[in-house]
């Protein structure tokens, strides 16, 4: 049994005092967070960091350089998969999917993220983070 190490995003934006999440349409035609593989020589953070990059295009800033929650299950081959989250945002910017790593990026405020997802795993992670984002605030002009 292999443990294989993943890394991805809780990213958000905030427009017109709406707190939206970005998903991504797998392969699979799965919805889920951008993540992925940690490849070698980086660290978690890096990892999500690069997969929001890949996978959206969205050069993001995150909340904290340590994981805000870390996820465990069981993949094909009895291998685990261990997906650390962090939390990020980003303004001013438009998702663009690339196509050679996903088939779509959505953004939507919470309910309709949650609606989206395919997992219920991915929704309790999405509903935590949401929580401890706590209420949207005004973003000050020129920030």
């Amino acid at each position: 049994m292999a443990l294989i190490e993943s890394a991805g995003a809780v990213l958000y934006t905030e427009d017109g005092g709406v707190r939206q999440y970005v998903l991504v349409m797998e392969k699979n035609g799965s919805f889920g967070l951008p993540k992925g593989h940690v490849e070698p020589g980086e660290t978690l953070a890096e990892t999500a960091l690069r997969e929001v990059w890949e996978e959206t295009g969205i050069c993001a800033i995150l909340h904290t350089m340590q994981p805000v929650m870390v996820d465990e299950y069981p993949i094909a081959g009895g291998d685990v998969k261990r997906v650390s989250w962090f939390v990020a945002h980003y303004h001013d910017q438009t998702p663009l999917a690339d196509p050679t790593q996903v088939l779509d990026v959505r953004v939507l405020p919470l309910r309709e993220a949650l609606r989206l997802l395919t997992y219920g795993s991915t929704r309790a992670i999405l509903r935590e983070v949401d929580r401890r984002l706590g209420d949207v605030r005004p973003r000050p002009k020129n920030f």
